[in-house]
């Protein structure tokens, strides 16, 4: 079945490889022009621009791994997928949460990424056109693979980028749809009071983004790091047996993967930590009657957003240097 499996034509070897925030920015007018068939078009996305990284990077990997069996392969893949995941996806907070759409975007290419390289580990292409079907099966968008294949047949392969602003409405529900592929909320598998106090609930941390990036970004990670492994796990379980059996399977049965345990303490500390510390800092401010500008409660306000600003960047920098 394996060599009746097409691909779609590779881009030319000279063509830079571009950073997922910068594909990123080039899938979203894409999106904002056929906001329908979101989930869709970043599959279509994934697989054109993606499937050849994924298939250099195992390359690579087994290269530097000769001895490394497809479980190792595997685990490294899921490792790495997630740290990219977690550092193109959690870059937003205080001012810069107006990049919340490219953030998200970016994040779900690196983990689309991360499937493409699963497949390659177990012997499938990961440009053929079959990887776009199962990324939208694996993602919990549709329940099997005619569902996923007719809704493909509905959205246009190359729509006409749309226009850089969008009604605010239409921008927010594909932002909570995002959210929702990341598995940051409850998908439509779940009851819609689920889904409601998810979405509730999803408002509310955004807000706290605007004004607490420092707490923002932790639990973003946090988020990010448990359903990307889960992601992992279950894409490496899917593409572990012929893909076509599993497809056949995926709407008899539900999938079963390892889930990750509760944070740790030094997780739990570490988050404190980032908490606090503009807190106490803006608060020794007040105390001491520190001077910058007004009073000393415009003093605190300062050295507040201040502080948090620069513990969300060396939180953020050191998260982004672990996958250079």
């Amino acid at each position: 079945m394996r060599n009746r499996e097409h691909a779609p034509r590779e881009p030319s070897s000279a063509r830079p490889v571009r950073s997922v925030t910068v594909e990123a920015q080039a899938l979203l007018p894409l999106i904002w022009g056929d906001p329908g068939h979101m989930p869709e078009q970043l599959a279509f996305f994934a697989v054109r621009r993606f499937g050849h990284r994924a298939a250099a990077a195992v390359e690579r990997r087994r290269e530097r791994e000769p001895g490394a069996g497809p479980d190792e392969l595997n685990a490294g893949i899921i490792s790495r997928g997630t740290r990219v995941t977690i550092a193109e996806g959690a870059v937003v907070g205080g001012p810069f949460i107006v990049l919340i759409p490219v953030s998200f975007v970016a994040a779900l290419l690196a983990r689309a990424q991360m499937v493409l390289e699963l497949a390659a580990v177990a012997g499938h292409d990961p440009k053929s056109e079959h990887r776009v079907a199962e990324l939208l099966i694996l993602q919990d968008v549709y329940a099997s693979v005619d569902e996923a294949n007719d809704a493909l047949a509905r959205a246009e392969r190359q729509p006409p980028g749309g226009p850089g602003r969008v009604p605010r409405r239409t921008r927010w529900r594909l932002i909570v749809k995002m959210a929702a592929l990341l598995g940051l909320i409850a998908g439509g598998k779940r009851s819609r009071a689920q889904q409601a106090l998810s979405i509730v609930s999803f408002s509310g941390l955004f807000l706290i983004g605007v004004a607490l990036p420092w707490i923002w970004m932790p639990v973003l990670a946090m988020f990010y790091r448990q359903a990307t492994s889960r992601l992992g796990a279950k894409a490496a379980m899917f593409y572990a047996q012929d893909p076509a059996v599993a497809r056949a399977d995926r709407g008899r049965r539900r999938w079963t993967h390892r889930v990750l345990k509760a944070p740790g303490i030094t997780s739990v500390l570490r988050f404190v930590a980032l908490a606090l510390l503009p807190v106490a800092t803006a608060g020794a401010a007040i105390l001491t009657e520190v001077r910058v500008a007004g009073g000393p409660w415009g003093t605190g306000l300062i050295v507040l957003c201040a502080v948090s600003l620069a513990t969300a960047a060396i939180w953020y920098g050191r998260r982004w240097s672990r996958n250079r």
